[in-house]
């Protein structure tokens, strides 16, 4: 029976190649907000938001596709999110996008919430209770970068965010090697 979110295994280039293709998807559909939202009213605006959904999906179900096909090269884990933070740390705090800074985080958002989705299942079925509060924490996390992302947009809190997200990008990389979401054995 076909099982759509079963482990694949894939070989380290394309899960490479197919988290590239996700990132760049995204960047591409949030690049052509300007279609919805020409006058750049972004949160505020309902269009924008309809508009955001579907790169929200992609990103969610990207993670998790990736997280599932990774089984045997759990090194790209922790390459995507070791990218992620470094993204993360380049649009924050340098001009390396340029014009682009906004698809950046346009991109950068869904991506993390997808993340924090996996991480907060491969950390709570870990059930250690550090692992369940971390899960926990990611899961705030990943809520609060959510509201804040598509409702909110609080400049304040973006600084807060903003080195928040690339520490927790870095420790979810950390243990991405030796974490599996889908087993419900300790310490997977």
């Amino acid at each position: 029976m076909f099982k759509p979110f079963a482990p694949r295994d894939l070989p380290p280039i394309p899960v490479v190649a197919a988290a590239a293709f996700l990132a760049l998807a995204i960047f591409a559909w949030t690049e052509r907000t300007v279609l919805v939202d020409p006058d750049g009213m972004s949160v505020s605006y309902w269009p924008w938001k309809l508009w955001q959904i579907a790169p929200l999906l992609m990103g969610i179900c990207g993670v998790w596709w990736l997280w599932f096909s990774t089984q045997r090269v759990p090194w790209v884990r922790s390459l995507a999110l070791g990218i992620l933070a470094f993204v993360v740390l380049a649009n924050a705090y340098t001009t390396l996008f340029g014009d682009h800074w906004g698809n950046v985080w346009r991109t950068v958002n869904p991506l993390f919430i997808g993340s924090s989705t996996v991480a907060a299942v491969a950390l709570w079925r870990s059930g250690l209770p550090a692992g369940q509060a971390a899960g926990a924490v990611s899961a705030a996390l990943g809520a609060l970068v959510f509201a804040n992302a598509y409702f909110v947009n609080n400049s304040v809190i973006w600084q807060i965010l903003d080195p928040v997200r690339m520490l927790t990008s870095l420790a979810w990389a950390a243990s991405a090697t030796c974490a599996n979401a889908a087993s419900t054995e300790r310490g997977q």
